[in-house]
């Protein structure tokens, strides 16, 4: 705490004192006139008990001055050392755009919603820097490392199931991790934190040992790796445009989503996994990414202001006294006398 103006702060004493005294002349005015009138002439007079020493008024009027006088003074808290500003982000979207993505168990289908997923990603953190990165049973590139909101919204509008040809369809999550990641270190910014976050729904022709390997080799040198879920477990049969899918037995594929498998990488990767396939979800994603990409606050906001506080202390104080002065709050009785 200090004070703008430390040289008014001679103002409450010094009225204070100036209170003091013109309170002392009154009252000694007025036991004079006391003596020379008589107590009850005197009395109906001032319409007032004028018997002791008005110790409430004087206190009241103290106080206010004491008040007054440092808010004239200008006092106000020493403002804090403003913190280090935050480092930018990189984050690096892999998009599953496997057959599997085309399901429409959401509606209204997963990729589709995938592509919401990116363009809120873009609007809600518009100071990161994204990459997209597809994959299927290969990944590549789609968007190299921007800062432009609008170019990733324009390339996440082309997102769909079939951007892969039919021999390259599967999913190999390994891959995408380490093209996200290399996407990520392929232009690094000094001092920026990274992140991967990848949108699926789980399905993998890979084993899981080798899935979790890559996402802690991906996640490296803090690196978070982070899952988003797209789907329902119980799922639905997958279909094309040339009838349902089958399995080598003859079967009908159902594509579920495999929450337990996303969960598990986004552990390994030391990340947070959602499912986003509802806005509760998205929402519950776009608040950890933001805690990523957030700047340090100021501290809660402004301070009230101590000048004000201390005024508004004052007025009470003289409205008391006031009162005592017009000999409105005295306490009725015969015997008793008020110290107005």
């Amino acid at each position: 705490m200090t004070l703008l103006r430390p040289e008014l702060l001679l103002l409450g004493p010094a009225g204070a004192l100036l209170l003091t005294f013109a309170l002392t002349f009154q009252w000694r005015r007025l036991a004079r006139l006391d003596r020379a009138y008589g107590h009850e002439a005197a009395r109906r007079l001032v319409s007032r008990r004028l018997k002791g020493f008005p110790t409430t008024r004087m206190l009241c009027l103290v106080l206010a001055s004491l008040a007054l006088g440092t808010a004239a003074a200008g006092p106000h808290r020493i403002a804090p050392e403003p913190p280090e500003p935050a480092p930018p982000l990189d984050i690096a979207l892999a998009i599953d755009v496997s057959a599997s993505m085309s399901a429409t168990d959401i509606e209204p289908s997963r990729i589709e919603r995938a592509r919401d997923v990116v363009e809120r990603i873009a609007e809600e953190l518009p100071a990161a820097r994204i990459v997209l990165v597809l994959f299927a049973d290969w990944p590549y590139t789609l968007v190299p490392p921007t800062d432009d909101p609008a170019v990733v919204r324009y390339f996440a509008q082309s997102l769909s199931a079939d951007l892969v040809l039919d021999r390259d369809q599967g999913t190999s999550f390994s891959t995408a991790f380490s093209e996200a990641r290399s996407a990520l270190d392929a232009r690094p910014r000094p001092g920026a934190r990274r992140a991967i976050l990848v949108l699926s729904d789980g399905g993998a022709h890979e084993d899981m040992a080798s899935i979790l390997a890559a996402a802690e080799s991906a996640s490296a040198e803090g690196v978070p790796l982070w899952t988003a879920g797209l789907g329902t477990t119980a799922g639905v049969p997958l279909t094309t445009e040339l009838g349902p899918v089958l399995d080598r037995a003859g079967r009908t594929v159902v594509a579920t989503l495999d929450e337990d498998l996303l969960r598990e990488v986004a552990e390994a990767g030391g990340g947070d996994y959602q499912n986003v396939s509802d806005e509760r979800g998205l929402r519950a994603l776009l608040t950890g990414l933001g805690e990523l990409d957030d700047e340090p606050g100021d501290g809660g906001g402004a301070p009230l202001d101590a000048s004000f506080l201390l005024t508004l202390l004052a007025v009470p104080l003289l409205l008391w006294e006031g009162g005592l002065d017009a000999g409105r709050l005295q306490r009725s009785g015969p015997e008793r006398e008020t110290d107005a």
